[in-house]
């Protein structure tokens, strides 16, 4: 798998869904990738009173981008996750601007090409910072509104914003997983459906990563049926 770890960013907060992270970190951690966990906190304790403690803080993290050729951005319930979007002034959270910053921050010397990957409703924080403007994403199909919300939010602040298109349109539908291409800084964006899809969207990104026989055979190593887009 070469001779340069390949490494992953998982960045967390309270409230954050476990599954969201340990669906793709499972994927990972199988593809032989080195997981390191950013937080505001020292320690943060998930919807389901899992505690993690984190290795690094975002502002560490922040100096180390492209140390990192993945990050991952769990979801939660929206409860959990709207407190966390913006700072008392209505401008976005120190989380969001980590976000933005893994999304537009390239190093065009660097070896590695960065991706992100927001699981489920993890994608609110992306559509809120911009990181979305002028792609196309999905969420959990019963927070496709509020995903629309958050773009919308976006583009009433910012001049010149496109807005984004959010996927599927009617809620009846199902959407595993979207990627999206590369944005204008080189940085590939995906989104995923419900909880789960965060397996199936970190098989996608090893299958690019490191090919597709690697993908299947983690997939099978972990008993999961992996569903292509």
């Amino acid at each position: 798998m070469g001779n340069m770890k390949k490494r992953a960013l998982v960045v967390i907060f309270p409230g954050f869904n476990i599954l969201d992270v340990s669906g793709p970190v499972s994927v990972l951690y199988n593809s032989d990738f080195s997981l390191s966990y950013a937080a505001e906190d020292e320690l943060t304790t998930s919807q389901e009173n899992v505690t993690v403690k984190r290795d690094i803080s975002l502002a560490g993290a922040k100096l180390q981008l492209t140390d990192y050729e993945i990050l991952i951005v769990p979801g939660a319930r929206p409860t959990n996750i709207l407190p966390h979007m913006e700072s008392e002034q209505g401008q976005p959270s120190e989380l969001v601007e980590f976000i933005t910053s893994f999304a537009s921050d390239m190093d065009k010397e660097s070896a590695r090409q960065r991706t992100i990957l927001a699981v489920c409703i993890g994608s609110y924080f992306l559509a809120f910072g911009g990181v979305l403007d002028g792609l196309t994403a999905t969420t959990h199909r019963l927070a496709t509104p509020g995903l629309r919300d958050a773009v919308q939010r976006y583009v009433n602040r910012t001049t010149g914003a496109k807005g984004a298109r959010v996927v599927p349109e009617d809620p009846s539908e199902l959407v595993s997983y979207l990627d999206a291409g590369r944005n204008q800084f080189g940085v590939r964006i995906i989104t995923t459906g419900a909880m789960i899809n965060g397996i199936d969207a970190a098989l996608h990104f090893a299958s690019l990563s490191l090919g597709r026989s690697i993908a299947v055979e983690v997939g099978e190593l972990i008993g999961h049926s992996w569903k292509e887009a």
